[in-house]
């Protein structure tokens, strides 16, 4: 009876750590290049269950495997492809097919630590270096991009290169990898690799003047999130039920 509780209490626990990456999913419905997260839930590992302190019965009785219920196995990331949008915007950059853009981000000590986006939003600052939204480095295949200040006369060719007045500027550093699903998310809709992330070349494209949207289809998400809803209540309900069993069995069959 107690194992109900348990069971059910595992299911509402699971239930409640996917509802959470759903509301995450749908804040950042609006978010460039977003890729949304899924939940695969599993099953605890079985046990083997025996009969002990029974004196009818020399030694215990064997009477089969059970589990507790499920559990989240793994958090994962959807890489599928977000539709481009137009922004006329010659900083703004879409990546078709796979890979990441290069983001710098300086440390206290002024040294880039390296990591990944989609997120093409980029901006010019005063001294003309190419910035993302949150005031970090983009990347060129020489460092820090810088253009000439105040000039909108950019052109970014399919493979990432930078022009200005068709003169070559520097290029964009772009990385694809064996296995994405090895990088983890840390903000700012920023990746950091693991130790398990191999890198490979870039297959992809660059469009200028567009940005990738985000992947989240919002009805999907709200029926998962009706769907979780009602599973959790449902375990609830189990709860209560073998709540109200339990108080029987202590107020009224211990009378006997």
């Amino acid at each position: 009876m107690v194992r109900g509780l348990y069971t059910a209490s595992n299911g509402m626990i699971a239930q409640q750590e996917k509802m959470d990456i759903i509301s995450n999913n749908l804040a950042n419905v609006n978010t460039t290049g977003f890729k949304k997260d899924g939940v695969v839930i599993e099953s605890f590992d079985s046990v083997l269950t025996q009969k002990v302190n029974d004196t009818s019965v020399p030694g215990n009785e064997t009477i089969g495997k059970m589990t507790l219920g499920c559990r989240v196995g793994r958090v994962y990331t959807d890489n599928s492809q977000g539709g481009a949008t137009p922004t006329n915007d010659p900083y703004n950059v879409a990546i078709l097919g796979a890979g990441m853009l290069n983001i710098g981000i300086e440390d206290a000590d002024g040294n880039l630590q390296t990591k990944y986006t989609r997120d093409g939003s980029f901006t010019i600052s005063t001294d003309g270096t190419l910035m993302t939204k949150e005031g970090n480095y983009v990347l060129g295949q020489n460092g820090k991009i810088v253009l000439p200040s105040g000039s909108n006369n950019v052109r970014i060719s399919e493979n990432g290169t930078i022009f200005y007045n068709d003169k070559e500027i520097d290029k964009l550093l772009l990385t694809d990898f064996e296995n994405p699903e090895s990088l983890r998310k840390t903000g700012d809709n920023l990746y950091k690799r693991t130790e398990e992330t191999k890198e490979s070349s870039f297959g992809g494209k660059i469009l200028q003047g567009y940005l990738e949207s985000s992947n989240v289809n919002t009805v999907k998400e709200m029926v998962d999130m009706i769907s979780v809803m009602r599973t959790y209540e449902a375990n609830q309900k189990v709860i209560q039920t073998q709540d109200e069993t339990l108080k029987k069995a202590v107020n009224e069959v211990g009378r006997l």
